[in-house]
């Protein structure tokens, strides 16, 4: 992989929507009650929203990247995306938790260990995109 290809553009997108579901845990502050709460909806609405894209964005990895990446669970990442997006409306807000709460750390960490060996500020370069998207990191 190089800086720049399609497998490279789409883990930094991979990990800027992990982050982003860091944000909505930490705003929660790691509690699903809180979470789940009626006031909260619009954070559950956009998880599953964020989830649903890291699904897609998975999908478009090439094969080749996927096979010498057998680590990271892609199938499994794809399928929670279908299941979210064909259940209209319907979905288990704790199986979403637990994809924010325990999954999503794991995922980031992988897909960032692969751009470290491509870029050296990969950390730099994903929080610079962030705050101009979002300005949801410190």
């Amino acid at each position: 992989m190089k800086k720049g290809d399609k497998d490279y553009q789409r883990l930094i997108h991979i990990i800027k929507y992990c982050e982003k579901l860091k944000a909505v845990g930490k705003s929660m502050n790691g509690e699903y009650d809180r979470f789940v709460a009626k006031e909260n909806y619009e954070k559950v609405d956009v998880s599953s929203f964020y989830i649903g894209q890291l699904g897609e964005l998975t999908h478009g990895l090439t094969d080749g990247f996927k096979n010498n990446h057998q680590d990271i669970p892609w199938k499994q990442i794809v399928d929670m995306r279908n299941t979210l997006v064909h259940r209209y409306g319907t979905r288990n807000t704790k199986i979403i938790w637990d994809v924010i709460a325990k999954d999503i750390p794991i995922l980031m960490q992988q897909c960032k260990t692969i751009l470290l060996q491509v870029n050296p500020d990969i950390d730099n370069d994903i929080k610079a995109e962030l705050e101009e998207e979002t300005n949801i990191l410190p």
